[in-house]
């Protein structure tokens, strides 16, 4: 059910939705508003209350969201930089007479180059840009998956039935067990390779063990000696949006 749930002076979309296996209530923050889970038996009464108690939380993090939002429509401007292999790559945004986009990385001079038509609507413009850079670095990625993932299947001795690179945000990586079957975000390519290879041994040590225990770590940290130092890095950067594409 849709409602709008009034914080202060902003007024976010809610969305609330009963799951059968659902055990507890939670909050989950989407691009448009913010979906509450919970279980059938619980009534509005109740998930009013848990809204109440977490007000403070919903209203930060929504206008966090509401300032990350601004940012990305104006993206795409000369003078912006860009993470590629955990360096800035510098955004140069020109027109040519040509009716076609291109994007392209020059990994000599750290430059996104962006040529777009001159007869592009300027409404129009970040749309097709994110199109083409979320397309270039989905392959870019696919490409790096190729090397590294056989690499760390072999040191490790754990084997995967398939692998799928999909446009995560929330994610860089997840497993299913039962199927060996590793996703991996298509922003990947954008972090420095230590951190990539991490997140590569962190799923495939899930076919292994489908949880977080100490054991878990204890087989991560095998093979990524240093992994609780890049999953500082990995939540830094998901913090300041460096990955937003």
């Amino acid at each position: 059910m849709q409602y709008i749930l009034k914080i202060k002076e902003i007024e976010v979309p809610l969305c609330i939705k009963n799951y059968k296996t659902a055990k507890t209530m939670k909050i989950l923050f989407k691009e448009d508003g913010i979906v509450v889970t919970k279980p059938f038996y619980v009534p509005k009464i109740e998930v009013d209350a848990f809204l109440q108690i977490n007000e403070e939380k919903i209203y930060e993090k929504y206008k966090n969201m509401e300032e990350i939002k601004r940012q990305k429509e104006g993206r795409w401007q000369t003078g912006q930089t860009i993470l590629y292999h955990g360096e800035e790559y510098k955004i140069d945004k020109s027109y040519h007479n040509k009716d076609i986009i291109r994007v392209r990385l020059e990994k000599e001079s750290k430059i996104f180059r962006i040529l777009l038509p001159k007869q592009i609507q300027k409404e129009e413009e970040n749309a097709y840009i994110k199109q083409a850079a979320r397309k270039l670095f989905k392959e870019n990625t696919e490409f790096m998956l190729q090397e590294k993932l056989p690499y760390w299947s072999k040191k490790t001795n754990i084997s995967y039935n398939s692998v799928q690179v999909r446009d995560a945000k929330t994610k860089y990586g997840s497993c299913i067990p039962k199927t060996k079957a590793l996703h991996f975000s298509s922003r990947l390519v954008m972090l420095k390779e230590e951190a990539v290879d991490a997140i590569i041994v962190h799923e495939l040590c899930h076919i292994v063990h489908p949880n977080h225990s100490k054991d878990f770590y204890t087989l991560v940290e095998k093979y990524i000696p240093n992994y609780k130092e890049i999953d500082k890095y990995l939540k830094q950067i998901a913090i300041s949006h460096k990955l937003t594409i």
